[in-house]
């Protein structure tokens, strides 16, 4: 049987803290999840918490720039030479299914501080964020220049992209409610991929029909 090294073993505990937080924040919102709460949640205490990660603040900085940077990571893979304007774009809301399916509680997180303004995101993190909007701005800008989108806001397109998703995805959790009073279509998508797809699909060709569309601008 392999010793775990004290290295992995703090790695080990400081990603327990980052979980714990991760459920305190997405439950409970910044202002009303404490650092004793996190701690509880994580099974360490408070010294060991400060220890591995820092204070509240450090605690939900280090939370969502990991997700953000995930979803990051995951765009840069998936852009090879070759790809289309529409092909890069679907795959803004597809990056970000895939990380949010793995980390349930980022769409709680993240409709949470939207709706406060974003006032507990760092500057980096801001960054980040930027870095993912100009994947969207890259993208349409490329398929407006070759003829294959009309001339868009990036901003907007990014918004519903990404905000349709987020929300979709913390709406989720009202799935089972919701289908016993009959208030959702038959055939919802039923994973975060799928509605991804089901998203950009309808950013990219809209909801009129297409011979409707002929004779509009």
């Amino acid at each position: 049987m392999e010793s775990t090294t004290p290295r992995a073993s703090s790695a080990a505990v400081r990603q327990r803290i980052l979980d714990g937080a991760a459920l305190a924040f997405a439950e409970l919102g910044f202002t009303a999840a404490g650092v004793d709460e996190i701690a509880r949640r994580a099974g360490v205490n408070k010294a060991m918490l400060y220890y591995h990660v820092g204070d509240k603040a450090t605690l939900f900085r280090e939370v969502v720039l990991g997700v953000v940077r995930a979803i990051k990571a995951e765009l840069d893979a998936a852009d090879a030479p070759g790809r289309g304007p529409a092909e890069r774009l679907a795959g803004v809301p597809a990056a970000v299914a895939r990380v949010a399916a793995e980390q349930p509680w980022f769409a709680q997180i993240m409709l949470r501080e939207l709706a406060a303004g974003g006032v507990h995101l760092p500057t980096d993190v801001l960054v980040e964020i930027t870095g993912i909007l100009a994947i969207t701005r890259s993208a349409v800008a490329d398929g407006v220049r070759q003829g294959e989108f009309r001339d868009v806001n990036p901003l907007l397109v990014h918004l519903i992209l990404i905000g349709s998703l987020l929300f979709i995805a913390n709406a989720s959790r009202m799935r089972e409610r919701l289908a016993r009073l009959q208030a959702l279509p038959p055939n919802l998508p039923q994973d975060l991929d799928a509605v991804a797809r089901a998203v950009a699909d309808i950013v990219l060709h809209g909801v009129a029909r297409r011979e409707r569309r002929k004779g509009r601008p």
